[in-house]
């Protein structure tokens, strides 16, 4: 071989190892969207192998219907919906005998349980016959009246709801007791799913479940992801971005689901210590490591004063908090000042960064 070939062969192995380097390096997007738990659900991964990706999304969208199927509460009686669902056969058993329930749904009411003596009550999950009233879960939501509610107050409290661990049991002590998981399910059906596809060996992984954001890894870039935080008076607004990385941010926001009677607003959070929406604020966020356990938070602080919810996330390691107060004043724990990007424009006032 003479010289000028010779160059010319070292130089078609060159060109050949580039193209086999930059071919293992590809990274595959896969996105996938369903509608579920009453939300669109989207699962954006990352990964060199395509069918590997859409194989964890699969699995992972077959979780969050397990652990939707699991917290239902509205199924009708008889039917398949209604037979799968550990909230109805709990309701249905109220004052009578518990119920052998699934692993998650002890751990999901284990849960709701701690939070709600760390809240003085300001999260409950017996709140179920207070939604039912307004009728949140229909298609008419109306303010219930007060006679109506008062009584319905009566039901709500966590202290009568009994989780046995050992037999796998839940029981609610009084007729007419309703569990109502919808505070928290979405959350932990999320990081379920992410857990799922962490198992996947993928590295690089968004769940968007409505208000609901869970990442693993940072972006393609090598960076962290970038969520906005949605300008709870401008659907098309966002009031600031934060940096995401291997952690959850849930949003509870006064803008998701209400309506309006005598010219007020009426929305689906509420305050299970007097029956009505809360409202201290109109958006806040709660941030975790953990989807499960941000979707709790963020309607504790949500129901809380604003004062209150930022004191009770300076106690809590791993947790930050964001909010708008019902006076337009944006709020967030210290941590966050040198990550957030604030965007308050003339609807909020925001001093913290000043």
């Amino acid at each position: 071989m003479n010289r000028k070939n010779a160059l010319l062969f070292v130089a078609i192995l060159l060109i050949g190892g580039l193209a086999t380097l930059q071919y293992l390096r590809r990274s595959y997007e896969y996105k996938s969207n369903q509608f579920l738990m009453d939300t669109l659900v989207t699962i954006t991964v990352h990964g060199k192998d395509e069918t590997q990706l859409k194989q964890a999304v699969t699995e992972a969208y077959t979780e969050m219907h397990r652990i939707a199927d699991l917290a239902d509460g509205f199924p009708q009686p008889g039917t398949a919906a209604y037979n799968s669902s550990d909230v109805c056969r709990i309701n249905q058993q109220a004052g009578k005998q518990p119920v052998r329930v699934d692993r998650d749904t002890i751990e999901m009411l284990l849960l709701a349980k701690k939070y709600n003596r760390l809240s003085d009550g300001a999260f409950d999950v017996t709140i179920g016959p207070v939604m039912e009233l307004w009728g949140f879960g229909g298609k008419n939501p109306h303010v219930p009246p007060a006679d109506k509610l008062r009584e319905a107050l009566k039901l709500v409290d966590s202290g009568n709801l009994e989780v046995n661990e050992t037999e796998q049991t839940a029981f609610l002590r009084k007729t007419g007791m309703k569990l109502d998981l919808g505070a928290m399910a979405k959350g932990y059906a999320t990081e379920k799913a992410l857990q799922v596809i962490k198992k996947h060996g993928i590295q690089k992984a968004m769940i968007d479940a409505g208000g609901n954001i869970r990442v693993l890894g940072s972006n393609l870039q090598g960076k962290p992801w970038r969520i906005g935080i949605k300008d709870p008076r401008k659907s098309d607004g966002i009031v600031a971005v934060l940096p995401l990385e291997n952690s959850s941010a849930v949003t509870s926001g006064d803008y998701y689901r209400y309506f309006e009677a005598g010219g007020k607003r009426y929305h689906h959070i509420l305050d299970p210590r007097t029956g009505y929406p809360a409202t201290n604020s109109m958006s806040v966020t709660a941030v975790t490591r953990d989807a499960g356990l941000a979707d709790i938070l963020s309607t504790v602080f949500f129901v809380l004063s604003p004062g209150n919810a930022l004191d009770l996330a300076r106690t809590m390691a791993g947790v930050e908090l964001f909010l708008v107060s019902a006076d337009g004043h944006i709020r967030h724990t210290p941590p966050l000042l040198s990550r957030l990007e604030v965007k308050p424009g003339e609807s909020y006032r925001y001093d913290q960064g000043r």
